[in-house]
């Protein structure tokens, strides 16, 4: 096999694809790229058994064959090449040579063969999503997954089809068990089910979306997700297992509005956290008309208190919730104003834009 190719793109694709095989494993195959060619392209693979990522990138005078070569020395190279023009050519016992200029790397690879085989996606029905609607999703939902493995349900997103008001909605729910994500948008889908993707997979896709990207076909076969791009396929393997009954974590009752300046709120809740994140991260809020009280602290950590502004006029009410939460939340979200709804001391809080969008946030209280 042999190409030639703009050093630009080249080390653009191989950096897309280095969070997948720098993974641990042990199976060393894995660290390990796959390139192919052929015609006008080459397709770059890389896949931890879960996730698999291909990049498919432009190159010239490519003979049809294919290698497979370690995926972090690769990158290095082309990195640190000062030509803009690079030549891959695979030699004798699987080394392959790189040139730029004056520059010539030889490394040993291995047989393309013992590569792991990307899953097969000809065949499969795509339903047309917008990359920004979905990438804008991804965003509002995955930092509320848990983070740990052993609870691999939460671990996941949930995607599925709602209808609501006799309108098809695309929806996507995370949750960790402390809190809930849940935003829906107005997208058409063919989904029959719902479907559980993991936290990583959806990880790995927003970084390819986060790179221009306009549309994004998503399609299921064979217990895989598939995401494609013009120039980016990820295949991510589904969770199995029953994802939580989200509705019934949902508040339905919580009559006590707050407005509040989500930027100053953001101020605020860093500045406590300062005193708080050596506490567990818990603050108390003194919510009264026009007025919301901010305090955390005690004897051996010191204090902080803080009033800021609010919209409201209903009766007294004093909640405690983790500030990080809290954070987490208001600093993906693009409202001027964020709506709190509440109940009581101990009941969960309620939080979404004031602007209407189907996106909203539940956090569980915490004892102080």
């Amino acid at each position: 096999m042999k190409f030639i190719i703009e050093k630009g793109p080249f080390q653009t694709s191989l950096g897309k694809i280095q969070g997948i095989a720098e993974r641990r494993s042990t199976i060393p195959i894995l660290s390990n790229i796959l390139i192919s060619g052929e015609k006008n392209n080459i397709n770059i693979v890389a896949t931890d058994l879960e996730i698999g990522v291909m990049e498919i990138t432009e190159a010239d005078n490519v003979e049809k064959g294919a290698i497979c070569v370690p995926a972090r020395k690769l990158y290095d190279i082309v990195r640190e090449l000062s030509e803009e023009q690079v030549e891959v050519q695979q030699g004798e016992n699987f080394w392959v040579s790189i040139k730029a200029g004056k520059s010539v790397f030889n490394l040993p690879g291995v047989d393309p063969q013992e590569f792991p085989n990307f899953p097969l996606i000809e065949g499969t029905a795509y339903f047309n999503v917008a990359a920004s609607a979905l990438l804008d999703m991804i965003e509002k939902t995955v930092f509320a997954a848990s983070a740990e493995e052993s609870r691999f349900n939460l671990n996941g997103i949930l995607m599925e089809k709602v209808n609501k008001e006799k309108r098809d909605y695309f929806r996507m729910v995370a949750t960790d068990g402390h809190r809930l994500s849940m935003i829906d948008k107005e997208l058409k889908s063919t989904l029959e089910k719902g479907i559980i993707i993991s936290r990583r997979g959806l990880t790995e896709l927003r970084r390819v979306l986060g790179d221009g990207e306009t549309e994004v076909a998503i399609s299921l076969k064979d217990n895989n997700c598939i995401f494609k791009t013009e120039r980016t396929i990820v295949v991510v393997r589904l969770l199995e297992g029953e994802y939580p009954d989200y509705q019934q974590v949902i508040p339905k009752a919580n009559d006590k509005h707050i407005v509040i300046e989500r930027k100053e709120f953001i101020g605020a809740l860093r500045r406590a956290q300062v005193i708080a994140s050596e506490k567990g991260e818990g603050v108390k809020f003194s919510i009264r008309k026009e007025s919301m009280e901010i305090r955390t602290g005690g004897p051996d950590v010191g204090n902080v208190q803080e009033e800021i502004k609010i919209e409201y006029q209903g009766d007294p009410i004093e909640v405690n919730f983790n500030a990080r939460y809290l954070l987490d939340v208001l600093n993906i979200m693009d409202t001027e104003k964020v709506q709190m709804e509440l109940k009581e001391e101990l009941s969960s809080g309620l939080i979404r834009p004031v602007d209407g969008e189907a996106y909203l946030y539940v956090i569980m209280p915490m004892r102080l």
